[in-house]
């Protein structure tokens, strides 16, 4: 963390009371004019900073700019990487994964994907100022047959986070989109790496994109695609409260009250609903998710339990 980030973070965490310049000097042994400088690029990040004479500065606003700095007030002990703009958080988090040893519960965050991605190939619209995308890095080495729950507990993380911060309430399409209405407003992706010497999972990268604030989107998807509609949002807030309602989950994926929560917000259950199953086109009811975090459906002839796979709901 840089001098400038130090200063945010000193600023943030004291909101009622300004702080001397000077005190900040003894605290990170730096000059005055070093102190000075960082303020005056904080001012140009577009933060209101006033200096009030014999006391020192006080932040006087806020701004939705997402920045580590204010990520770790929430998370003071994880390593948070923000970004204006790269390919996808997902391929960041691999890349990472590739180059360094990297802590559990890395948090990734950036303002705008140029290439962000869904399930099946899929991609996932990310533009700048108006979304969330993130991913988190988790190391388990033995969670090969958890991996659907991770998801699971992304989904209810996630729904969670957003309904600490707003009064919206989402539901949830299994097994990784997040609806509110008929409309799809986030995306979770999770990929995992493996040791094939081992058979072991070494980790597992977990990508949510969430529409927070009004936008328009590419006609392709305009039909399903909609967001939370915030005009005014901490995006910095909430990617910590999904991180700690997310972490909480993963040290309890046994735990019945994840099933039960995804359940409550299941979108799907007691709807008529068609997949592919056997390279064929089924329809079926949904009737349960399983402990297993798998959908059971409802056929004319039988009971079919599926672990992946697209669906699509025929009656809202």
């Amino acid at each position: 963390m840089n001098l400038k980030q130090k200063i945010l973070l000193e600023l943030l965490s004291n909101p009622s009371q300004s702080i001397s310049g000077q005190v900040l000097c003894k605290k990170y042994n730096v000059s005055r004019t070093a102190i000075w400088k960082a303020i005056q690029s904080l001012k140009q990040d577009g933060y209101a900073i006033e200096a009030v004479p014999h006391a020192g500065y006080h932040l006087i606003q806020d701004i939705d700019k997402l920045d580590a700095a204010r990520i770790q007030f929430y998370l003071p002990h994880v390593p948070v990487l923000v970004f204006d703009s790269i390919d996808s958080t997902n391929n960041y988090a691999k890349r990472l994964l590739m180059e360094n040893d990297v802590q559990e519960g890395t948090l990734i965050v950036v303002n705008q994907q140029t290439a962000g991605r869904g399930r099946q190939g899929h991609s996932f619209y990310s533009p700048a100022d108006t979304g969330l995308y993130l991913s988190i890095i988790l190391k388990p080495y033995a969670f090969a047959q958890k991996i659907l729950k991770v998801t699971l507990a992304a989904a209810v993380a996630t729904c969670e986070a957003i309904e600490e911060m707003t009064s919206i309430s989402c539901q949830i399409k299994w097994v990784n989109d997040l609806f509110v209405g008929q409309q799809k407003v986030c995306g979770i992706l999770t990929e995992a790496t493996a040791n094939f010497e081992t058979q072991q999972i070494e980790s597992i990268i977990i990508g949510i994109g969430i529409n927070c604030k009004p936008m328009t989107f590419p006609e392709d998807i305009t039909p399903i695609a909609g967001s939370l509609n915030m005009d005014q949002i901490d995006r910095n807030h909430l990617s910590a409260l999904i991180w700690t309602h997310f972490m909480k989950w993963v040290q309890h994926l046994d735990d019945q009250k994840l099933i039960e929560s995804y359940r409550s917000r299941s979108l799907l259950i007691g709807k008529t609903i068609t997949y592919r199953w056997q390279n064929k086109i089924h329809t079926g009811t949904v009737i349960d998710i399983n402990e297993d975090g798998q959908l059971v459906v409802q056929t004319n002839d039988q009971i079919q339990v599926l672990r992946s796979g697209e669906v699509t709901i025929q009656k809202w």
